[in-house]
C-alpha cells in the first residue's frame, strides 16, 4: 500500500507536470527587466500555463463507471460472505455480481462469477446448480479465457469425485490440464486431485508421490497445501505409518484453522483421534474425536440456520 504523502511522487499525473516547471525558472530573468509589452505578454502566458498546470495536477482521479463499481462492491462483499460461512448472502452477491459484470460484457469476470456462484452452490449441497453453472463456461458460447475454462474443468472435476463419479472426474481433470497453458497456477490442485483419485484406487504410494511436490515447497497456496497434508496423511495412516499420519493431520490442522475451513478442520482432528487410537493412546483419541464432533455439530447448524 503506498503511503499517501508519497502520491505525487509516484503518481503518473506528478510526474508528467514535473518537468514543465523549469520553464518558469527560465522565464524570471525577463521578468526582471523592464516591464516592456513583450515581458508583461510572456509573463501573462507563463502564469496562465501554471494555473493550467496546477489545475490538472490536482485534479481528482476519474472514477470508474457505476456499473463497474457495484460489480465489484458485490464481489467483495460476496467473498467476505464466504469467508464468514454466510453461503445464502455469498450466493445472492455472486449472482448480483454475474449480472453486473454480464451488462458490461467483461467475459474473465463472467467466467469468475458463475465459478463462485458454483462454488457456492456445491457447499450447499445443490451439485445440479453448480455443475450447470461450470457447464456455462464449458460449453459453446462466449469464448471465455482459457484459464477461465481451466478453472471451470477443475472445480467440475472436484465436484463429481465428491460425487463418487470418478470416471467423469478423471475427463473433467484431463480438460482442465489441456486448457492450463504452462506455468499453470492450478497445477498444485491438479496433483492433489490426482492424489485423491489415486487413494481411491488403493494406490497410497502414488498418492504420496503425486502430493511430494507440494508438501515440499515453503511457499504455496495454504488451501492446497492442507489439501496434500490431509491427503498424505490418510495415505500414510493406510500404509500403517500412524506417527507419520499424525504429524501430517496436525500440520493441515494448523493450516486449516489459519484458513478457517471448519469442515476440514473437523476431518483434520478426526483423522488425529484416528491416528492417535491406531497408536494406542486411547485417552488422547477420545479427546481429539470429541473436538472433531463438535467442530461438525456447530458447522452443520452454522450451514443451516445462514
Amino acid at each position: 500500500m503506498i503511503n499517501a504523502k508519497f502520491v505525487g511522487r509516484f503518481s503518473p499525473v506528478g510526474a508528467a507536470c514535473r518537468p514543465r516547471l523549469p520553464i518558469f525558472a527560465a522565464g524570471r530573468p525577463l521578468l526582471r527587466g523592464a516591464r516592456s509589452v513583450v515581458a508583461t505578454v510572456i509573463e501573462f502566458v507563463l502564469f496562465g500555463l501554471l494555473a493550467v498546470l496546477l489545475t490538472s495536477c490536482g485534479s481528482a482521479p476519474q472514477r470508474p463507471p457505476a456499473a463497474l463499481e457495484q460489480a465489484q462492491s458485490a464481489d467483495k462483499s460476496a467473498r467476505r460472505a464466504l469467508r464468514e460461512g454466510d453461503l445464502v448472502r455469498a450466493r445472492a452477491l455472486f449472482a448480483e455480481t454475474l449480472t453486473l459484470q454480464q451488462s458490461l460484457d467483461n467475459l474473465p469476470a463472467v467466467a469468475t462469477a458463475l465459478i463462485n456462484l458454483s462454488t457456492v452452490a456445491h457447499r450447499q449441497h445443490d451439485d445440479a446448480a453448480a455443475l450447470g453453472l461450470l457447464d456455462r463456461v464449458l460449453a459453446g458460447g462466449p469464448p471465455y479465457p482459457a484459464q477461465m475454462r481451466a478453472a471451470a474443468a477443475f472445480r467440475k472435476a472436484v465436484i463429481q469425485l465428491d460425487a463418487g463419479r470418478t470416471g467423469e472426474a478423471e475427463s473433467a481433470l484431463a480438460l482442465a490440464e489441456k486448457e492450463c497453458a504452462e506455468p499453470c497456477a492450478l497445477r498444485p490442485g491438479f496433483l492433489n486431485l490426482q492424489a485423491r483419485l489415486a487413494m481411491g484406487r488403493a494406490d497410497y504410494a502414488a498418492a504420496l508421490a503425486l502430493v511430494q511436490p507440494i508438501t515440499a515447497k515453503m511457499e504455496m497456496d495454504k488451501e492446497e497445501l492442507g489439501n496434500a497434508r490431509r491427503i498424505a496423511a490418510a495415505a500414510e495412516a493406510a500404509l500403517g505409518r500412524q506417527e507419520a499420519a499424525l504429524g501430517d493431520y496436525q500440520a493441515a490442522l494448523e493450516l486449516d484453522k489459519e484458513l478457517g475451513l471448519s469442515s476440514r478442520i473437523a476431518e483434520d482432528l478426526g483423522g488425529i483421534a484416528s491416528a492417535l487410537a491406531r497408536l494406542g493412546r486411547k485417552d488422547e483419541a477420545e479427546g481429539y474425536a470429541r473436538r472433531a464432533q463438535a467442530v461438525s455439530e456447530v458447522a452443520v447448524t452454522a450451514g443451516r440456520t445462514r
